[in-house]
Parts: C-alpha cells; sequence; structure tokens
C-alpha cells in the first residue's frame, strides 16, 4: 500500500522533468498573431492558436 504513494510522486517528478528539458532553452518571442521565434536560438514556429510553442527546435538537442 506504500507503493502506490511513492509511485505517483515518481510519475508527476518524471512528467515535470520531461517535460521542461523539452522547452527550457527556447524564450520564445511572438511576432504576430501565431508566429513566434525563439529569442535563444532563432528558431521559427507558426502555431494556429494563440499559444506558444511547447518544444524546442533547435536542432543541436
Amino acid at each position: 500500500m506504500a507503493f502506490f504513494p511513492i509511485a505517483i510522486l515518481i510519475v508527476f517528478l518524471l512528467m515535470y522533468l520531461l517535460r521542461t528539458r523539452r522547452t527550457r532553452m527556447c524564450r520564445w518571442r511572438r511576432r504576430g498573431k501565431t508566429d513566434w521565434r525563439c529569442a535563444a536560438c532563432g528558431a521559427v514556429a507558426i502555431t494556429g492558436d494563440d499559444k506558444q510553442p511547447r518544444v524546442c527546435l533547435r536542432k543541436d538537442i
């Protein structure tokens, strides 16, 4: 029974680490309603909504 809370904690920790690892290098700046440019690496992304991209588009990762 004590295994379940520990397993849940580990799952949430891994989810957090994997999410921040994919996006921590990019600093997205809006160039239009759906156009985004990364201030750190220069990557350009176009989204279909007002939300910034969630994945780093750097080529060297």
